[in-house]
């Protein structure tokens, strides 16, 4: 268990930050939601087990997707269900990511550029997969949204991961060299995609006052057509039924773990990070509580939005009929059917007193919380 959290930290700053900075509706949600988690300000739970009747009494916990001490369950839970559409093939990790410049544009625009962010992401892998010149088949595709860097500072990319192979013509596909395409070909065409609909936004979006009119912002955006756009390719991450694993540890990550903050001291945070530009050496940072926080709630994702999203072989629309029949025609190259053996262990709860697993639970919020926040 971490000595120290961000909910320390919440709860030791928190009340002056509020004073001196204007939250969001989706950033006052995180903040209390994390300061409030598993406390009596949100209610608490009764556990009784059905054999022996031995009760166990919990705080409730807030089940914030940013709250680091609640994604443990979710992640396991996702984990399971996703492992059944798991194929044999080999599968890649391709990442790509926007420039600092658009940082300021990000912020106050977040729905419309991380929705641009997946589009660009997603057709550009789509189409250079359905290239003759590379694979020449559908690939299945599951994105998921990071919005940090190392040091909190807001840094908005996608991890990809896409099958090793695709549908064509009812033929299975196989791409038998390390890597899908060119990552040079995938960062050109992913930077022209995302500049492309970012235009098409341009009504849409909230801009400082000298970017206000279409030809200040196009020439604002002219240099980064020049730019080298960073984009990453994995070589194929193990087996099979390692990659949900990998998968899932992206998926539920949180702006900073309890586990990197190191001091809370005086007014300063201190927290461990990993310095890519210098062999990905682990460094310490100290910054002010009030800088941490803001750093922290910069990461705040709009509501209801999806930052795990499918593609191609993996869109939710033809999703199970796809697998089935990847999975049919793998089998008939491999001669084997190919079945998930990943089994999850959930930690589950057990009664102290028998050992027993089945529980009746009863649960008491605190009204008055339920609606201030």
């Amino acid at each position: 268990m971490s000595k120290y959290t961000i909910q320390d930290i919440f709860i030791t700053y928190g009340d002056q930050y509020i004073k001196n900075h204007n939250l969001s509706k989706e950033q006052w949600k995180i903040f209390n939601a994390i300061r409030n988690c598993g406390t009596k300000e949100l209610g608490y739970h009764i556990c009784t087990c059905e054999e022996c009747g031995e009760e166990y009494f919990g705080y409730n916990s807030c089940r914030n997707r940013h709250c680091p001490m609640c994604q443990n369950y979710a992640r396991e839970k996702w984990i399971s269900n996703e492992s059944s559409y798991l194929l044999d093939s080999k599968y890649f990790h391709i990442i790509t990511t926007v420039p600092a410049e658009l940082n300021e544009v990000f912020m106050y625009n977040t729905k419309i550029c991380y929705n641009i962010l997946f589009k660009a992401t997603s057709e550009s892998i789509l189409t250079l997969s359905e290239d003759p010149k590379w694979l020449g088949a559908k690939v299945g595709i599951t994105s998921i949204l990071h919005t940090w860097g190392q040091t909190l500072e807001l840094h908005p990319h996608i991890h990809s991961i896409v099958t090793g192979g695709g549908l064509k013509n009812n033929h299975w596909v196989s791409c038998d060299k390390d890597y899908i395409f060119k990552v040079q070909v995938l960062g050109s065409l992913f930077k022209n995609k995302f500049l492309s609909f970012l235009k098409h936004e341009f009504k849409n979006l909230i801009l400082k006052d000298n970017l206000n009119d279409i030809k200040s912002f196009n020439k604002f955006l002219e240099p980064l057509y020049n730019k080298t756009w960073i984009t990453y390719i994995e070589p194929p991450k193990g087996n099979p039924d390692n990659v949900v694993e990998y998968i899932g540890r992206y998926s539920f990550r949180v702006a900073i773990s309890n586990e990197r903050i190191k001091s809370i001291d005086n007014g300063n945070i201190s927290f461990e990070y990993k310095d890519y530009k210098d062999n990905s050496k682990i460094k310490e940072m100290t910054i002010t509580a009030e800088e941490f926080i803001r750093r922290f709630l910069l990461h705040a994702l709009p509501d209801n939005f999806t930052k795990i999203k499918h593609y191609g072989l993996l869109s939710n629309k033809n999703k199970k009929n796809n697998i089935k029949l990847c999975r049919f025609l793998i089998s008939k190259i491999i001669s084997n059917e190919f079945i998930s053996t990943i089994s999850r262990n959930f930690n589950q709860f057990k009664c102290e007193n028998c050992g027993s697993t089945k529980f009746t639970y009863s649960f008491q919020y605190n009204i008055n919380r339920l609606h201030t926040n």
